[in-house]
């Protein structure tokens, strides 16, 4: 997670949010109350604005918004809207994290809703993804480090050029013609 919220900040949030805005579904609003009373649960909470791709979700709106009342995404599992089905699952695993998704009016500007909505690290990232990413940072450094080798080269040609060196203008010049031969090769990339 970017950002650590505790459990007293989530507990206030839930406070309020259930004080200020009215739920559709009354059964969501016992769940929220529910994990507002569990503080093992309440810790593994968080509050995200996008909840693709993870492993348990809910998604609760309220009754001035036009959004489903509850959905309960679990990985690997229809979605649900069966909100005893999620309070089983919190019961059950408790020590798994929850992803809550809130949708009420002017969400987008609300200061209390904005303090703990925690942004996803990496580690929240699917496997795939992580090595996706991984892959790519290595391609990215790879290319960086190769583009200042063939900086470093032609400098050395410059160099050469304007001392009038003859020599170490074709020396440079030859290493730099067989890096960029190695760079293009196929075999290259493989390491």
């Amino acid at each position: 997670m970017g950002s650590t919220v505790t459990v007293a900040e989530k507990k206030h949030f839930l406070r309020w949010f259930l004080a200020n805005y009215q739920l559709q579904s009354r059964e969501a609003e016992m769940l929220i109350r529910y994990m507002m009373t569990r503080e093992n649960v309440l810790r593994r909470v968080h509050f995200v604005e996008n909840f693709r791709q993870l492993s348990r979700v809910i998604v609760v709106s309220t009754s001035c918004v036009s959004v489903a009342p509850f959905r309960y995404y679990r990985r690997n599992k229809p979605v649900s809207t069966d909100v005893e089905q999620a309070f089983l699952d919190l019961y059950q695993h408790p020590d798994e994290d929850v992803y809550v998704g809130l949708f009420f009016k002017d969400r987008a500007n609300c200061n209390a809703y904005a303090s703990v909505v925690e942004e996803l690290g990496s580690s929240e990232l699917e496997p795939a993804m992580k090595e996706m990413v991984a892959l790519q940072a290595d391609w990215i450094i790879e290319q960086s480090l190769r583009t200042y080798q063939r900086l470093k080269l032609m400098e050395l040609v410059n160099a050469a050029l304007d001392a009038g060196d003859r020599e170490a203008f074709y020396e440079a010049s030859r290493q730099l013609i067989e890096f960029d031969e190695v760079a293009e090769s196929p075999v290259s990339t493989a390491s």
